[in-house]
């Protein structure tokens, strides 16, 4: 559950985000809900529109993963393009170097925090 406090959105703990697993959450961004994906790779933690470039479905359409078999790469469960982790850069022929729409975030001794000024939480 996301929680404003100066203009952070505080996403989990860094414990909750364990390394190839993955955080989906629904927030305002540029004026529309969308899926945002969370997640944690090589230590570091990135966040993504967990939208695939190929065609409009979320990564994890059709099955509730997002890594590939190796767990290096971000895949589609739908088409199966695959993209970088690291930078959302799409490494299959079919939208080659087009990348997903990346989110800013922070991670401090309290946790994980989405930065990027084009989210916002969603009111309930």
């Amino acid at each position: 559950m996301l929680t404003n406090i100066n203009e952070h959105l505080w996403v989990t703990t860094s414990e909750n985000l364990r390394e190839g697993c993955y955080l989906k959450l629904d927030v305002y961004y540029a004026g529309e809900t969308i899926s945002v994906i969370v997640i944690r790779h090589k230590g570091k933690c990135f966040a993504y529109r967990n939208r695939c470039l190929h065609m409009p479905r979320e990564l994890d359409c059709i099955e509730d993963k997002i890594f590939d078999e190796s767990g290096q790469y971000l895949r589609c469960s739908m088409h199966g393009i695959v993209y970088d982790p690291s930078t959302g850069m799409s490494v299959s022929d079919i939208c080659y170097r087009k990348r997903l729409t990346s989110i800013e975030l922070m991670e401090n001794e309290q946790g994980v925090w989405i930065v990027d000024r084009r989210v916002q939480p969603l009111v309930v």
